[in-house]
């Protein structure tokens, strides 16, 4: 059983005058012929097959032709016929040369081979082939459209293209070793894994996930976890950024003569906390880490008066207590405030974190009702 193989013109290769995509649309071609060798595929089908549109396709052949690489034909048009409407399609093939060069090449460049060294076909005498075609003239098209904004990058500077792929590798090459220098299970962790991951980081993400490194596994430690994911798992789903967030969006950890940090404990106080708040939110040396929104309403807390001066609220105040605690106190397990309970004030701080009575509140919100 014999195939047919698709066979391109080895200067198309080197051509300067042609895009990456030109060579792509050049092999497509060889892979839809018939015994003639002319491809007579539509032009949608084959954009669908490289993934571009019919336009990119049709630049391509367009360049094809008038470098000479591919020879164009309309459909239904008898040899040296006066070409049809402009709609009708086309049909195109490839262009080897191979009749005009390869018995000349052979003693001239490379016996074995019987292909110039320099991959471009030399020009016979007469300057044509026996079809009439005048065959393939390379460097003498368009050029490659280069259009701002797309990665069409042109075939003239293919030396920057690999010096700037060569710093990228050798960047990542030196991000790999300073992760696995600093991750704590680099060890036991797939390479290959962390590699992929790491490919998907840009530069200045590769210095974030480097930075964050200490602040994760600090705050691993904290929560008592004994096991420390993988670092391909750290890279690919950019926990440093989550630790980020969590940090401006919650408070973190305060030292303990702050006043986030003595706000925090008056706030465990009233909830009946203290044990808990001694025990597990406070670290000696190391602060008070808390989880939950650090907000004015909050930290006015810090101003409270000593546990004996607290006075006993009433219905209506134990129930205004009640809301400060539900946002912002963390423990689940813990008594609710009821008539009789005590608190630093009546009334909860404002969520501007001044302090009033409810009457106030009411006359305030009547006077902006008023306003409107």
């Amino acid at each position: 059983m014999s195939a047919r193989l698709s066979i391109i013109p080895a200067g198309a290769v080197t051509d300067e005058s042609l895009e990456p995509r030109d060579l792509q649309v050049l092999c497509l071609l060889g892979r839809h012929t018939d015994k003639q060798g002319w491809c007579v595929r539509s032009q949608v089908k084959m954009s669908a097959e490289i993934h571009c549109g019919r336009a990119t396709l049709q630049r391509s052949l367009e360049r094809l032709v008038e470098a000479g690489w591919v020879q164009k034909k309309q459909r239904g048009v008898a040899e040296g016929s006066a070409p049809s409407q402009p709609s009708a399609s086309y049909a195109y093939r490839v262009i080897l040369d191979r009749d005009d060069y390869a018995f000349e090449a052979a003693t001239r460049d490379d016996p074995e081979e019987g292909v110039p060294t320099d991959g471009h076909p030399p020009r016979s005498a007469e300057g044509a082939r026996p079809d009439g075609h005048p065959g393939a003239h390379p460097r003498t098209g368009t050029g490659a459209h280069v259009c701002t904004g797309t990665n069409n990058d042109p075939l003239e500077r293919p030396h920057l293209e690999r010096e700037r792929d060569a710093r990228a590798r050798d960047r990542k090459a030196r991000f790999l070793v300073d992760f696995e220098a600093r991750w704590p299970s680099a060890a036991h962790d797939s390479r290959q894994k962390t590699a992929y991951a790491a490919e998907a980081l840009s530069e200045d993400e590769e210095r974030a996930a480097l930075d964050g490194i200490a602040a994760y596994l600090d705050g691993q430690k904290r929560l008592g976890r004994k096991t420390i994911c993988a670092g391909s798992t750290y890279l690919e789903e950019r926990r440093w950024t989550l630790l980020a967030r969590k940090a401006e969006a919650h408070g973190g950890a305060f030292a303990e003569d702050s006043r986030e940090a003595h706000a925090i404990a008056v706030l465990h106080a009233i909830a009946g906390k203290s044990s808990y708040f001694h025990s597990v939110m406070k670290r000696p040396g190391a602060g008070v880490f808390y989880r939950g929104p650090v907000e004015p309403r909050l930290v006015a807390l810090a101003d409270a008066p000593p546990v004996a001066e607290w006075p006993a609220l009433d219905h209506r105040q134990a129930g205004a207590w009640e809301d400060l605690l539900r946002t912002y106190v963390t423990v689940q397990a813990r008594s609710r405030l009821v008539e009789g309970s005590r608190a630093p004030w009546p009334w909860p701080p404002r969520k501007d974190g001044s302090r009033g009575d409810a009457a106030d509140d009411d006359a305030t919100a009547t006077n902006e009702g008023q306003e409107r």
